[in-house]
Parts: C-alpha cells; structure tokens; sequence
C-alpha cells in the first residue's frame, strides 16, 4: 500500500511505499498523487516528489513495468529523489529510472539535501 503527504509550502509530494504492489495500485497511486499536487495548487512540473521506499521490498516485473510508465508519464515532478537502505531495490531502481531529474538515494537525509539543494543555492 502507500501513503501521499503533501507539504505545500515547499511544493513536496512524498510518497512512502509499504509491501507488495499490483500495477492496478500502482495506476492509484499516481491518481491520488495528482489529485493532491492538484489540491496544493501546482501546476505540472512545478513541485517536487520525495519517495520512501524503505518498507517495499523488490516488486513484480509487471509492478516495475507499471513504476516506470508512470514515472514517465504525464505531471512528473520538477524533481524526484527516491530512498531506500536495500540494495537490491536501488538496483531494481536503477533499472527504470530514466529521468535525467530524478536520483536516488540510501537516506532520506540524502535525497532531501538534493532534492531540496536548488532551492538552498537561490536563497543564498
């Protein structure tokens, strides 16, 4: 299952991931992820995505399929960081990831620090 928090004030979506996922949940989460960068005012592109994926373990070639249309799709973020201590989910990862905008990281310290180090270098 997953859970979506917005953070208006800095224009952040995150996203936590827990357990198995079918790709019919998978299509969900990008809806409910829409509906609230919708809710928070931001147009497409303009905010940011943090995703926890501590608690989801190595998924299904068809979920990971699914992971990767969506994250190409349509209302992508400005930016996404994604976070996870297992290496074998970095590496599963690694495999769909193909945004130039988007790294990932094994602490969520790590992936806020980039996330978050465009906004930093403009307010000095």
């Amino acid at each position: 299952m997953y859970t979506i928090t917005a953070d208006p004030g800095r224009k952040l979506i995150t996203i936590a991931l827990q357990g198995m996922l079918t790709p019919e949940q998978v299509a969900a989460l990008y809806r409910d992820e829409h509906l609230a960068i919708q809710r928070m005012g931001c147009r497409v592109g303009e905010h940011l995505a943090l995703v926890d994926l501590t608690g989801c373990p190595l998924q299904i070639q068809d979920v990971a399929s699914a992971f990767q249309r969506a994250m190409d799709g349509p209302g992508k973020a400005r930016r996404l960081a994604l976070f996870t201590g297992s290496s074998l989910a970095r590496m599963q990862i690694r495999r769909i990831m193909r945004r130039s905008d988007a790294a990932l990281f094994e602490t969520r310290a790590e992936a806020e620090a980039w996330l978050f180090a465009d906004d930093a270098r403009a307010a000095a």
